[in-house]
């Protein structure tokens, strides 16, 4: 599913906390399953590293993050956020303890805030922006304590850089508040924040690469930059579908056209071994890959069918694709020379109130019909 700063689910990284131990590979096997979409096998590593190993910092997080990942997969949305409450209720109460009885421990801290931050995950998916920020902020707190006192650790810079990020994109009351804080509410500061994460830490870097990527394929609509980070997320987690969408899509507005074709076939293949959620999900958003590319080519008659086609069956939580689905139908309707019938598909975009890029072009070509520039025409 497409996770717009999805606060402090990641992996930080108990390693630089704590000296390498034996139990680091079993729980990393345990959370790289789950990202590679090998949903049972990961909860039963990862139920086995929390019996033999319960002291460890991170394997009671991962734990509920898995968790709550898997049921994304395989629940309605309101299931989901049911089991990430209860999953974090429970280990609460463990690093709770965990953290009064060993108190010098960075550790025990920095996962106790993030299973605090990772709360707000539920306002996020209810556009409950203020409500995310005050919830994200209870954890961050604890986080960026112990990022202070402790400065390598590469992979605590991740939330403070999500929540940077967002402040540095939202309106002033945001603005005004992520300064209280006294955090830095500077865009480049956050996204080398993040990128560094993406690129340095040993646990967070899955995390990190899936949002950086995020943000500048759909944000910053920066593609160049995105692919950067698409490329190697795909091929660590071959069976992770919305890896493979987001590179395909990199692929594509890098004008790499035949290689996005062949991720297209593999996503086609891979499509039958989802669970029925994920079909629900990732059919529009195939389906909106397929139209990208096909505009790309010219073929605006099946371009537009398979945007209809999208845009009728979403149901993604996140509506970062629908507000490009949109756009590009009024992008073909202009091409046609249909303005009038482009700005309703444009002010659908708009209506969205999302942070992506197409809301910005959607209301320029709201006043001035899309137009192919000499580049495109020539790329297409």
């Amino acid at each position: 599913m497409i996770r717009l700063m999805t606060i402090y689910l990641l992996m930080l990284n108990p390693i630089s906390l704590l000296g390498f131990s034996s139990s680091d590979s079993l729980i990393m096997e345990g959370a790289r399953a789950f990202y590679n979409y090998d949903f049972d096998r990961s909860i039963k590593i990862l139920n086995l590293a929390r019996n033999q190993y319960p002291t460890h910092p991170g394997v009671h997080f991962i734990w509920a993050s898995a968790k709550y990942y898997i049921s994304q997969a395989r629940d309605e949305t309101i299931v989901t956020y049911d089991t990430l409450t209860n999953s974090l209720d429970h280990i609460d109460t463990i690093y709770k303890k965990l953290v009064e009885d060993y108190p010098n421990n960075q550790g025990y801290k920095l996962y106790f805030g993030s299973s605090k931050g990772l709360r707000a995950r539920s306002s996020l998916g209810k556009k409950e922006w203020i409500s995310l920020l005050m919830q994200s902020y209870t954890g961050f707190k604890i986080i960026r304590e112990v990022a202070i006192k402790n400065p390598e650790m590469i992979d605590a810079q991740l939330p403070i850089g999500i929540v940077e990020y967002y402040a540095s994109i939202s309106n002033p009351i945001i603005k005004f508040l992520v300064n209280i804080y006294g955090l830095d509410a500077s865009k480049d500061s956050a996204l080398e924040k993040i990128s560094n994460a993406a690129k340095y830490s040993d646990w967070a870097w899955i995390e990190a690469s899936g949002v950086i990527a995020f943000i500048y394929l759909w944000i910053e609509n920066e593609p160049g930059k995105a692919i950067l980070f698409t490329d190697r997320l795909h091929l660590e987690f071959p069976n992770n579908y919305y890896y493979r969408i987001i590179h395909t899509e990199s692929l594509i507005k890098n004008f790499r056209l035949d290689e996005a074709w062949i991720q297209i076939e593999l996503l086609e293949r891979n499509f039958k071994n989802l669970t029925p959620k994920q079909k629900q999900w990732y059919g529009p958003y195939l389906d909106y890959e397929k139209s990208l590319i096909l505009f790309y080519e010219k073929k605006y008659n099946k371009s537009f069918q398979l945007v209809e086609k999208a845009i009728h069956n979403y149901t993604g939580e996140l509506d970062m694709v629908l507000a490009n689905l949109f756009l590009l139908k009024g992008k073909i309707l202009d091409i046609w020379n249909r303005h009038k019938e482009a700005k309703d598909s444009y002010k659908e975009c708009i209506d969205l109130a999302n942070f992506s890029n197409a809301i910005i072009e959607s209301k320029k070509y709201l006043i001035s019909p899309f137009m192919l520039t000499d580049n495109e025409k020539q790329n297409q």
